[in-house]
């Protein structure tokens, strides 16, 4: 009694979701279409960020998430090399 009959999806697994939001670094919107890519089901980035705040994985700040975005961007607009720091 009081066990789902759902299965559970990937988002919900605590080692998938640690591994791509904490180690590999990904956005809640990149995980999100990779589940899509992955499922072939709708995942919107919210969700991604509901389960992570369930699982008591910490979010990046605005700051952090801008400054990784950028680090991992290797290409600026119209397809010219961004410059590295």
């Amino acid at each position: 009694m009081g066990k789902s009959l759902r299965k559970k999806t990937l988002y919900q697994d605590k080692e998938w979701l640690t591994d791509k939001y904490v180690k590999q670094k990904l956005s809640t919107v990149e995980i999100a279409r990779i589940y899509r890519e992955e499922e072939g089901q709708w995942c919107d980035p919210n969700t991604i960020s509901r389960w992570l705040k369930k699982h008591g994985i910490n979010m990046r700040s605005l700051a952090e998430a801008q400054q990784n975005r950028h680090s991992t961007d290797t290409t600026g607009k119209k397809g010219k090399r961004a410059r590295t720091q």
